[in-house]
C-alpha cells in the first residue's frame, strides 16, 4: 500500500533535486541591478537567460503537479467536487501519479462488524456495522451501502460509506450528521419497497445519497457495475436504526444524553435552525418531542405531520404533558440509579419559550434528567446551559466548544416531513406524462433502458455513451418523454457541483448526445425555449413502448417488454424512485394478468413473475397463494406466505 505513496515522493523529490543540480536553487540571491537588466535588453537571448527562463518553467510545472495530486488527494477523501477544474492532463497525470492505495492508506478503515448504539454519546468512527448487501441484516448503527462510484452498482462486499462520518453531510438548506442522513436514507427505503407510489426524490434525499459515494466525473467514462442487487441495498437501508443524534463534536456524537441535565438554552444566528435539527432528529428515530403548536409554527410551517412530533395547545399542556410522562416512567418502570447507564425509556424532548416558568421547568428537568428526558429551551436559559449556534451550526457554551449541530431551514424540514410520510397503498399507475402514441417502429435510433442501457444507431447497434453525464441525461429525457428542462438537468444530474463548472459539463454532455443522435443534419435531442426532450419520430424507446402497451390493454406484451431494472447497474442519486415505479407498475400488472388469467397454472406463472420482479408485491403473494390452493397445493400456499410474512418483516414498520 506504500507503494504509490513512496513513488509519487521519489518522483517529485528526485525532480526537484534535478532542477537544483542543473540551475541551481529556484530563489536568486539577490534581484538583478540596472547593469543587468540593461545587459538583458541588449542580448535577451544568451544562455544563461535560456536556461533560467527553462529552469522556472520547470519550477512552475513541478510546484502545479504539486498542487494538483494534493487537489486529487483532498477531492477523493472529502467526497466532494473539486473547487477548481484543472486542465484534463493534470487530471490524469495527478490521479495516476497518486493511485487508489494513497486514498485507501489514509482513509478509516471499514469495520468488520457492527457496532451496537447505545443512548450514550457513540464513537461515529468505531460505531459503524458490517458492510454487506445480503437481505435484511439486523439493524445496527447508521451506515449505508453503496456502489464504488456513482454509476456502478455494489457487490455485496464491495459497499462504500462515507470516508469519515463526523464530517455530516451538506444539504440543500443545511447540515446532518451522519445519524440522521441514514435515517432519512431508511425511511426512503422503506417506502421505496413498500409503499405503491413513489414521487421524484427530493434535492435533500439526492445530496444524502450523493455523500456515500466518490465524485465522478460527468466527463468521464462509466461501465455499470456487475451483480448490483438494487432491492438487497434498499433492505439494507431500511434497516439501519439511527441513535436520536443532534449533533458531532471531534468524532463523539452529540445524543440525548449529552444534553445537560438542567436543560439547555438554544440561540445565536443558528437557533432556529438546531431546533428545526432536533425535530428532525427525532422523526427518524423513536424520540418523542414535545412542543407547542405555535412554537412549531413559528420555526416551520409543516403541511404534513412530523412523526415523533406531539404537539400542545398551549405552554402548560406541554409542561403538564411532561409531568405525567415522568409520573408513568417512575411508576412503570424502575428508576435508574447513579451505576445505571440507561433508564430503557425511549428519549423524551420537551421544547419550550423562553418565556416557560423556570422553576416548573427546572423541576422537570431534575425529575426526568434520570428516565431519559431533556428539556430544550428557544433562548437563553440561565438555572441550566445556554448553547450559541452560528449560522454553520458551530456551536459553544461560554466560548468553549460544544461541537456542531444538525441545522436545518424550514424548506429542508418540510422535505423531510414529507420524505417520512408513511407509505401508500394503493395500485401503481402510468406515469402522467404519457408515451408517443403509437411509438414509430422505423426509427433509426433506438435507446433501450430496461435492463442495461443500450444506444443502437444507424452505424453501430451497440453504441457506447462514453461519458457519465450524457448517458445519465439520455435515460432521464427517455424516462420524461415530455421533456426536461436545463434547470432540472442540472439539478438532478449535476448538482454536485458548482454552478459555472455544472452548466459547462452539462453543454459538453449534450455537445456529445447531439453527436450521436444525429442524422442527415437532424438531431434526436430537440430543444423547445429551455427545456430539451427527444424526437418520438426519430427514436425509439422501450420504456415508452412498454407505457403505449399498457395504455391500451396490451397487458402481455408489456410485461414480456420488462427485461430488467431501468439502468441496471447504475445508482445514480435521482434513480431509485424512477426504478421503483417501473417495478411496481409491473409487478401489479402481473397481479391483474393473475386475477384473469384462464388456469389456475396461468395465474400462478404470472403471480410467481410478478413476485421475482417485486418481492413486497402483496398483491402477487396473494395471487400466487390463491392459485395454489385452487390447484391443491396447501402446503406451497402455506409456504409462499410463510415466506410473504418475512419478507415483509425485513422492514420495520413506520412511525406515524
Amino acid at each position: 500500500m506504500l507503494a504509490s505513496l513512496l513513488l509519487t515522493v521519489a518522483l517529485l523529490g528526485g525532480a526537484a533535486a534535478a532542477l537544483i543540480w542543473w540551475a541551481g536553487r529556484p530563489l536568486p540571491a539577490h534581484w538583478p541591478s540596472a547593469a543587468q537588466w540593461a545587459s538583458f535588453a541588449e542580448h535577451p537571448l544568451t544562455y544563461p537567460t535560456i536556461k533560467s527562463v527553462v529552469a522556472v518553467a520547470g519550477w512552475l510545472l513541478l510546484l502545479l503537479l504539486v498542487f494538483s495530486i494534493g487537489l486529487e488527494a483532498w477531492t477523493r477523501l472529502a467526497h466532494r467536487p473539486p473547487p477548481l477544474i484543472l486542465p484534463a492532463p493534470m487530471r490524469v497525470l495527478a490521479a495516476g501519479m497518486l493511485g487508489t492505495s494513497v486514498i485507501a492508506l489514509a482513509a478509516p478503515a471499514h469495520a468488520a462488524a457492527p457496532a451496537v448504539a447505545t443512548p450514550t454519546t457513540p464513537d461515529l468512527q468505531s460505531a459503524r456495522p458490517a458492510t454487506g448487501h445480503g437481505p435484511a441484516t439486523p439493524p445496527g448503527t447508521p451506515s449505508p451501502p453503496a456502489g464504488a462510484d456513482h454509476g456502478g452498482g455494489a457487490a455485496a462486499s464491495d459497499l462504500d460509506q462515507p470516508a469519515d462520518t463526523s464530517r455530516g453531510v451538506e444539504v440543500p438548506g443545511g447540515w446532518v450528521v451522519w445519524p440522521l442522513a441514514a435515517g432519512i436514507l431508511a425511511a426512503t427505503a422503506i417506502n421505496l419497497l413498500q409503499s405503491r407510489t413513489t414521487p421524484p426524490a427530493s434535492a435533500l434525499l439526492r445530496a444524502i445519497r450523493a455523500a456515500r459515494h466518490p465524485v465522478i466525473d460527468p466527463a468521464a467514462d462509466e461501465h455499470p457495475a456487475a451483480g448490483g442487487d438494487d432491492i438487497a441495498a434498499l433492505e439494507h437501508d431500511a434497516a439501519t436504526t439511527a441513535p436520536h443524534t443532534i449533533g458531532v463534536q471531534h468524532r463523539t456524537a452529540i445524543g440525548i444524553a449529552a444534553l445537560p441535565r438542567h436543560g439547555v438554552g438554544i440561540t445565536g444566528p443558528g437557533g432556529a435552525d438546531a431546533l428545526r435539527g432536533i425535530l428532525a432528529a427525532a422523526a427518524c428515530t423513536t424520540s418523542t418531542v414535545i412542543v407547542t403548536g405555535d412554537l412549531v409554527h413559528s420555526l416551520a410551517s409543516l403541511s404534513e405531520p412530523l412523526p415523533g412530533l406531539r404537539t400542545t395547545a398551549d405552554l402548560h399542556a406541554a409542561l403538564h404533558a411532561v409531568q405525567m410522562e415522568i409520573h408513568h416512567r417512575y411508576t412503570t418502570g424502575t428508576p435508574p440509579t447513579e451505576s445505571t447507564a440507561d433508564s430503557g425509556h425511549p428519549p423524551l424532548l420537551l421544547i419550550v419559550e423562553p418565556q416557560a416558568p423556570p422553576g416548573r421547568v427546572a423541576a422537570l428537568a431534575e425529575l426526568g434528567a434520570d428516565l431519559n428526558i431533556r428539556i430544550v429551551v428557544a433562548g437563553p436559559w440561565k438555572p441550566g446551559a445556554t448553547w450559541s449556534v452560528d449560522r454553520h451550526g458551530h456551536t459553544t457554551c461560554n466560548s468553549e466548544n460544544v461541537g456542531r449541530l444538525n441545522i436545518l431551514n424550514p424548506a429542508a424540514l418540510a422535505q423531510i416531513a414529507h420524505t417520512l410520510q408513511p407509505p401508500t397503498t394503493e395500485p401503481a399507475t402510468i406515469p402522467p406524462a404519457a408515451a408517443p402514441s403509437p411509438p414509430p417502429r422505423l426509427a433509426p435510433f433506438h435507446l433501450h433502458v430496461l435492463g442495461r442501457v443500450r444506444l443502437s444507431t444507424p452505424a453501430d447497434p451497440d453504441t457506447h455513451i462514453r461519458r457519465s453525464g450524457s448517458r445519465q441525461i439520455a435515460v432521464y429525457l427517455a424516462l420524461h418523454p415530455d421533456g426536461a428542462t436545463r434547470d432540472e438537468l442540472l439539478e438532478h444530474i449535476f448538482g454536485h457541483m458548482t454552478r459555472a463548472s455544472a452548466a459547462g459539463s452539462l453543454n459538453s454532455c449534450l455537445y456529445e448526445i447531439r453527436r450521436l443522435l444525429s442524422i442527415d443534419d437532424r438531431s434526436v435531442l430537440t430543444r423547445l425555449d429551455d427545456s430539451y426532450r427527444l424526437d418520438p419520430d426519430m427514436i425509439t424507446v422501450d420504456w415508452w413502448q412498454l407505457l403505449h402497451d399498457l395504455q391500451h390493454g396490451h397487458l402481455e406484451h408489456a410485461v414480456a417488454s420488462y427485461l430488467g431494472p431501468i439502468a441496471d447497474g447504475h445508482t445514480w442519486d435521482w434513480l431509485p424512485e424512477h426504478r421503483q415505479t417501473a417495478r411496481h407498475l409491473i409487478a401489479d400488472t402481473h397481479a391483474r394478468l393473475a386475477h384473469t388469467a384462464s388456469s389456475s397454472h396461468q395465474a400462478l406463472e404470472h403471480a410467481l413473475a410478478g413476485i421475482t420482479v417485486d418481492p413486497y408485491s402483496q398483491a402477487c403473494y396473494q395471487a400466487a397463494i390463491d392459485a395454489h390452493q385452487h390447484l391443491g397445493h396447501s402446503a406451497q400456499a402455506q409456504t409462499l406466505h410463510a415466506q410473504m410474512v418475512q419478507r415483509l418483516n425485513r422492514t420495520p414498520p413506520r412511525r406515524t
